[in-house]
């Protein structure tokens, strides 16, 4: 009897080693996801910071343009949040979808205007 009892215990000890390892594995994929991620945030970030800085020196645009350009975009979809959602507006012109982050639609040229003068599908 203990040795059927030594046998599944075995087992069990041998699967929950399988479970680990797979789980560790997909943890290290995260990881390198994120990594990955954090290195075009990073990229982006440059490039984002040498482009303002150019318009800027250039004389092109000012510090309270920028951040009024920000805040335009903001809003597009509808919430003041900090961020771009995707959301899908539907031209009132032709009535094709396009994205809330467009402030013409791709189709027509139509103004979008306010965001939440079209309905989200």
């Amino acid at each position: 009897m203990d040795f059927l009892i030594d046998i599944y215990q075995q087992g069990k000890i041998t699967q929950a080693k399988q479970q680990a390892e797979k789980a560790a594995n997909k943890a290290d994929r995260f990881a390198d996801d994120i990594r990955s991620l954090e290195r075009r945030l990073d990229r982006l970030t440059l490039a984002t910071q040498a482009l303002w800085e150019m318009l800027r020196d250039a004389g092109h645009h000012s510090e309270e343009e920028l951040v009024a350009k920000m805040q335009e975009i903001d809003l597009r979809d509808g919430a003041a949040d900090g961020k771009i959602s995707r959301t899908v507006k539907v031209c009132a012109a032709c009535g094709r979808n396009s994205n809330s982050k467009r402030i013409e639609c791709l189709y027509c040229g139509e103004s979008l205007g306010n965001p939440n003068l079209f309905d989200a599908r």
